[in-house]
Order: C-alpha cells, then structure tokens, then sequence
C-alpha cells in the first residue's frame, strides 16, 4: 500500500551543505513532504550527510546512484533521471513533485506550497524551438541546441573543444529529428501522475535519448520535449513571444541572468518578494544570509 503524502522535493546540491540544510528546514513538515537529494559525484557527500542526519524524511542517492555533474551536459539530465526515479521507488506517493538545487529558498509559506495540488496546473513553461519565428537579435536562434553536436560532459577535453568548434550537424531540419522540440526552465512543479507518466515514456524513447545526449543544456529540455508532446501539453505553457532569455521561461523562480545566475542579497529583497514567483535563487550562505532573515518574516 502506497504511503500518500503531499510534496515530493528533488534536490541537487554540490557546493553549500549549510544552503541545503537551511532549504530543507524551510520547507520541512515531516508529515506531508519528503526530499530526494543528488550530491554531485565528485564531492564528498558525508558533510551533507553529517548536516541532515536526524531527518526521517531525507533520502539521499547512494552511491550507485550518483553522477558526476557536468554544466551543460548529458549528465544533469542522468542526475535528474536518478531522482525521479528514486523516489518512484519508494512505496509513497505524491500530490506535487518540485525541481530544486540547494541555492533555492522559498518565498511563500509551506502551507501555499502545499495547496498548489488543488489548481490542477502543471508549472512548466516550454519554448517550441522547432517552429521559432520572431527572433531575438541578441540571441539569435535557439536551434543550434539540438540541431548540433555538443559535446559538453567532456568540455575540458582538448578533442571535445575541437569537435564542439567544428559544429557538426545531426540533421539538416527539425522535421528530419522528427519531435517538436521545447526548453525551458529545468525548475519546475508537476503533478506526480503527470512526472510519472513522463518518466516512462522518456526511458522507453531511445530516439530521443540519443538526439540530447550531445545537445546543449539537455536538462532543459527532456522533461519539456517530453511533457509537450504528450496529453498533458495543455495543462503546461507554451512560450509564445520573442525569447529574451532563461527567464521569461521560468514558472516558478525569480533570478537574475546576465553572464551567470547572480547571487542574491538584501539589497534584492523588494524585487524578491514582489516577483509573485515561489522561489528565488541563487542563495549562498553568508552572502545571502540577510535576505533569507528578511524573507523569512514576511512568508
């Protein structure tokens, strides 16, 4: 018989075990939620450990489980799968199911979070690469992502860099990939029929497993390709509008992106609460430690 409780929460951490405790305590009601938690492969994992080790409701990858995590590889998308599919192990079931990493905290109360189950929404914003049309001059097209072979997980190796300069095409046309392919915001909240249902259907299409193993920031986009070629397409958001970047493909959290994700303060504190998002990133110990204080007696 499967143990029902509300929030399921996977999270990846690699860098601050003192974030990922504060994260953990935040959103932590040990009678409606759990938290499935990946530490990247090539850290040591026992100080997280140390940090959480009273909680009945943490559940961390051991270390079959674990990936060694590269930016902008295939190997996020391993990490995610090893999460989702740890926690549908397990004999316990979910109302919601929400992507994190250890540099998120929440802005809202835990008791708002938990009643997201009654909106019958999917929060997942998607933007259909395959049929781009008003292009962003700055950004140029989206395309390149797929089309090409990237060769990320080995980015440091002197045959990768060459090979990723090279730019070497898979397929001429999307038509020819054969899926309308959509990216986004690899934060996100679903359903756990909907996340279960995409799961299965991802591990069984090898065709487009193949396709992002040598695509750019893949983790971004096998949930998305996935979720919107399915029945659940409508209950997501399809992204309509000129792309300006990651942002405006964001559901759920409020951060800023220029060359890299900025670390958050107090100084940001207005800007945080009134993004009407239900998390910012990207929080640090010390750095932002004033701002989760100031957030903390608002929600």
């Amino acid at each position: 018989m499967y143990q029902k409780k509300i929030n399921a929460y996977l999270i990846s951490a690699y860098r601050d075990p003192k974030a990922l405790k504060r994260l953990v305590d935040a959103l932590n009601d040990e009678i409606n939620v759990d938290f499935y938690i990946h530490i990247d492969g090539k850290v040591e994992i026992s100080v997280y450990e140390r940090e959480l080790s009273n909680y009945s409701n943490v559940f961390f990858l051991t270390k079959k489980e674990r990936i060694e995590v590269y930016w902008g590889g295939y190997s996020q998308v391993k990490m995610q799968y090893n999460l989702i599919k740890k926690m549908l192990s397990t004999r316990r079931r979910y109302c919601r199911v929400f992507n994190l990493t250890e540099a998120d905290y929440p802005l809202v109360s835990n008791e708002t979070l938990q009643k997201l189950l009654l909106d019958g929404k999917e929060y997942i914003i998607g933007y259909d690469v395959s049929h781009e049309k008003d292009l962003n001059s700055k950004k140029g097209s989206m395309k390149d992502k797929f089309l090409f072979y990237h060769f990320m997980d080995s980015a440091g190796n002197c045959i990768a860099s060459y090979l990723n300069k090279l730019r070497i095409k898979k397929k001429s046309s999307y038509e020819k990939l054969g899926y309308d392919f959509y990216f986004g915001s690899e934060y996100w909240i679903l359903s756990y029929e909907c996340i279960k249902e995409i799961f299965y259907k991802y591990s069984k299409d090898k065709k487009l497993q193949k396709i992002l193993q040598f695509s750019f920031a893949p983790s971004e986009a096998w949930i998305h390709t996935t979720f919107f070629n399915s029945k659940w397409k409508e209950q997501g958001e399809i992204f309509n509008s000129r792309y300006e970047g990651l942002i405006s493909l964001s559901p759920v959290h409020y951060f800023e992106y220029h060359n890299r994700i900025r670390v958050l303060t107090k100084k940001d504190y207005e800007k945080v609460m009134y993004s009407q998002k239900l998390f910012c990133r990207k929080v640090q110990s010390r750095v932002s430690d004033s701002l989760i204080r100031m957030i903390e007696e608002e929600r």
